[in-house]
């Protein structure tokens, strides 16, 4: 159990909210939340000059999660300690203090000959730039330290890890970490893409680009999923040459991130693909990104797969008659799903139907947020909807489900509706602890966009 959870379990839920929201809402240098008092703090700094390394390096760790900027002068100087061991721990310290003021020793650390301190050095970087309450970590060795959710999804469209928008990232930061895409540890590489994504670096294309053809599989994939976060689109035509691409991964990230891009100039070799390769995951695939286009030109590719035996090709036509938005389809997707018995094909044709004129149907994407399996389903067809469906949306908010309330102020707060903020602030006052932060966080999203 990590330090917030222990915390969150003492001080009771209402208490650990109105701390957190404390956090999330000041300056880093405005309001220090001190986890270890002065004498403790001092003994520590002097076990960081002990002659000991093993000393050393407990010192530095115990440091770290201290959680005070007290920490972070005793630990830059350390940070060029003869022992590998205590380096590593430093660099670690100073991503759990997010602390600005470590910036320039990490970005040193990044050319470490460790590659494991380099390793570490992106991590920490990284945790400068991300929310308070988000969490960060690249593998599972990340995640033993800092004890928190892999943000890196099987799937890109469910990957949402990145930076606020309000978030400043420095270019020097940006550079540095693009430079590790050619590090001569291949694991370092991938942790570099996969960061560049996170800090939606877009400065770092270029680079990234290039890395993709000299570099291993994992490493092509790591860089679509960033390109995607990135979120810049003219990126499309570097990625039309890996839907050929000889590693499976990799082609099926690039049909993915290319419908998602919805690339007309993907289109015609996605369309290759799906009539090349009947029943096989490959043409899934291939439906999948072409409805995520949503082509006008699709529409009768997309009623034929309707009535499909196998309810993902039926999803996918849903979705893309969805995009394309043809009313004269109403009909037709009424009567298909009375007859659907699957719930997330159920979704998607909701997802349709509304697009299509029935706003009724917005009621079962709301009501299944609470679904433990499909509620990033509902959450992505919400999001998708965007501007046009705020309004709707906040009349949710006095569900009596807390799962449906938190994920509506979620979705609400990516939408970024500034008429939203005041149907959002009553819930700053909700009996459930999750539901107030994600408040909270949603309204400061909409203040950022809007400044």
């Amino acid at each position: 159990m990590n330090l917030l959870s222990s915390l969150r379990k003492k001080m009771g839920r209402i208490l650990f909210v109105s701390l957190m929201i404390s956090i999330m809402t000041t300056t880093i240098g405005g309001s220090e939340f001190l986890l270890a008092k002065e004498p403790a703090i001092e003994k520590l700094k002097t076990d960081l000059r002990s002659p000991k390394a093993n000393t050393r390096r407990k010192a530095a760790k115990a440091l770290g999660q201290t959680f005070s900027r007290d920490a972070t002068p005793p630990l830059l100087m350390a940070a060029d300690d003869k022992d590998v061991g205590v380096r590593r721990e430093v660099v670690k310290a100073l991503g759990l203090l997010r602390d600005e003021n470590a910036t320039t020793i990490l970005l040193t650390s990044l050319n470490d000959e460790a590659s494991s301190v380099r390793k570490e050095s992106i991590v920490a970087l990284v945790n400068l730039y991300i929310e308070q309450d988000v969490g960060f970590s690249l593998s599972r060795q990340a995640q033993r330290l800092y004890k928190k959710l892999n943000p890196f999804t099987d799937q890109v469209s469910r990957d949402s890890t990145v930076i606020e928008p309000d978030v400043v990232v420095g270019l020097a930061v940006m550079d540095a970490i693009a430079e590790r895409l050619s590090d001569s540890n291949k694991s370092i590489c991938i942790y570099a893409a996969n960061a560049l994504g996170v800090l939606r670096a877009q400065s770092a294309i270029p680079q990234m680009v290039t890395s993709m053809k000299k570099g291993s599989a994992d490493l092509r994939v790591a860089c679509l999923r960033s390109f995607y976060k990135i979120k810049d689109r003219s990126v499309d035509e570097h990625i039309l040459i890996y839907l050929n691409d000889t590693n499976q991964a990799v082609r099926d990230e690039a049909i993915l991130t290319l419908g998602l891009f919805k690339s007309l100039k993907a289109l015609p070799q996605l369309q290759a693909l799906y009539d090349q390769n009947p029943d096989t995951k490959l043409r899934v695939r291939a439906l999948e990104a072409i409805s995520l286009v949503g082509d006008p030109g699709s529409l009768d590719l997309f009623r034929r797969n309707l009535r499909d035996p196998d309810h993902l090709y039926r999803q996918f036509a849903a979705e893309g008659i969805a995009r394309v938005g043809d009313k004269s389809m109403v009909e037709e997707v009424s009567r298909i799903f009375l007859a659907e018995k699957k719930l997330s094909t159920q979704l998607a044709l909701s997802f349709a139907l509304f697009r299509l004129g029935r706003p009724e149907y917005l009621d079962k994407l709301v009501a299944s947020l609470k679904e433990r399996l499909h509620h990033d389903q509902s959450e992505a067809y919400l999001l998708e909807l965007g501007l046009a469906t705020a309004s709707e949306l906040v009349k949710y908010l006095d569900d009596n489900n807390p799962r449906i309330r938190q994920r509506l102020c979620r979705v609400l707060g990516l939408i970024g509706d500034s008429a939203s903020v005041e149907s959002l602030k009553p819930l700053m006052q909700d009996t459930d602890a999750d539901v107030v932060l994600e408040a909270a966080l949603a309204i400061r999203r909409i203040g950022a966009r809007q400044s």
